[in-house]
């Protein structure tokens, strides 16, 4: 790979991270939150639902409509969308006016994250096309180790206003690291009605993004309240709050850094089924870790491994079926991404409710535990129906002389 590429590459990462920290330090600030602006937990945790939903609606909305953006112009804005949104953050004091800032934040991350990842597809050759995207998406595996434990720590420490002031800091990083390293001219085919038609009918296509959608669900059904059930179960203080949010974030850097090395030698579809028992595995032990330390950094790290790896894998899984429709497959992807992250804390949300205290977040794994069950069979599904259609050239990437499918 070229140099100029591979700073390219670590400029979009860089610019993931940022992404990923904005997205995900709200669960780390949530009591934070709660008690500045004067609501319920629940309430809060909508902060966490309203900016999934408006991404999840806006992903592939907006892909579409800034399909003949040059990439680099794109993205640059992207990121101070998410200067100026969590800079206005940082200075509310009331849920409403909150929740209307977040929902506008939100654009930055339904754009960003899937068209770094189309972006990094048109730096690097077809046969590193599945590694770049992952090496891409490790920024936000990064982002769960160091930007979401920072931001919790910083919350708990100095405030949430702060919190949001540091991510606000890291998108500016984030627009100059794109400008100076990511080159003009990056352009992809514009989104058609045809091609969106050929998409939407593709069973296998609606599989995989269904997968996503399952496993997002579980997952962020969790980590939208770890923060508040490490309290109830452990009496966790602020620094063991960190620092299982940061067994979490190395997980999922290991995990993402394994699906970089691997995934164009086992194929996309392999490490995202490793992926899904992994998380399913912990997500059926949570329920019995209430009052040891141990086994919920083990559920941590369990969820943390299979999570982002299971992401960064689902968007070379999609871009190896379709290249040339890749930035609107990845950015459906994404919105499916949102969708499970939006219904994930509002079904937790209502669960704890009705059910107060360590059995009530205990009870989470009712919700997550079947979820998990249906991704690993949707999976499969996409997998079969993806082999039925070999040896078909336009739908099989072919890595290391080797076809790789799903």
């Amino acid at each position: 790979m070229q140099e100029k590429n591979r700073a390219a590459l670590i400029a979009l990462c860089l610019g993931n991270f940022v992404i990923g920290t904005g997205t995900l330090i709200v669960p780390g600030m949530l009591p934070q939150l709660s008690e500045g602006l004067g609501v319920s937990l629940p309430v809060a945790g909508q902060l966490v639902t309203a900016f999934a939903a408006a991404t999840c609606i806006g992903a592939p909305l907006l892909a579409g409509a800034t399909s003949r953006i040059d990439r680099r112009v794109l993205l640059i804005a992207m990121q101070l969308v998410f200067v100026a949104g969590h800079l206005g953050a940082a200075l509310l004091s009331s849920f409403w006016p909150m929740l209307a800032v977040r929902v506008l934040t939100s654009v930055g991350a339904a754009l960003y994250t899937a068209q770094a990842a189309s972006a990094a597809a048109l730096l690097v050759p077809s046969a590193e096309r599945g590694r770049a995207i992952a090496f891409v998406f490790l920024g936000w595996s990064v982002a769960s180790v160091a930007g979401v434990p920072l931001g919790s720590y910083v919350a708990a420490v100095w405030g949430w206003r702060e919190g949001f002031a540091l991510v606000a800091a890291g998108a500016a990083l984030g627009a100059a690291g794109v400008w100076l390293f990511v080159p003009r001219g990056l352009h992809v085919q514009a989104a058609s009605a045809a091609m969106w038609r050929s998409l939407l009918r593709d069973p296998a296509a609606m599989a995989i993004v269904g997968v996503t959608a399952l496993f997002a669900a579980a997952g962020f059904g969790l980590f939208a309240y770890i923060v508040p059930a490490a309290k109830s179960f452990l009496g966790a203080s602020p620094e063991m709050v960190s620092g299982l949010l940061g067994a979490f974030g190395v997980a999922g850097l290991a995990g993402n850094m394994l699906a970089v090395r691997y995934m164009d030698r086992v194929g996309p579809a392999n490490v995202v089924m490793f992926c899904l028992v992994a998380m399913l595995a912990a997500h059926l032990l949570w329920p019995w870790s209430q009052g040891s330390v141990a086994l919920v950094a083990l559920v941590m790290f369990g969820c943390g491994l299979g999570v982002f790896a299971c992401n960064s894998s689902q968007q070379a899984r999609l871009a190896a079926m379709a290249p040339a429709a890749a930035p609107v497959s990845i950015a459906l992807n994404s919105s499916a991404i949102y969708l499970g992250q939006a219904f994930g804390p509002a079904a937790g949300g209502i669960l704890i409710a009705h059910v107060p205290g360590s059995e009530g977040y205990a009870l989470i794994a009712a919700i997550s535990v079947p979820l998990l069950a249906a991704a690993i069979g949707l999976s499969y599904f996409a997998s079969r129906r993806m082999r039925a259609r070999i040896p078909s050239t336009s739908e099989t990437a072919h890595v290391q002389g080797r076809p790789v499918t799903g």
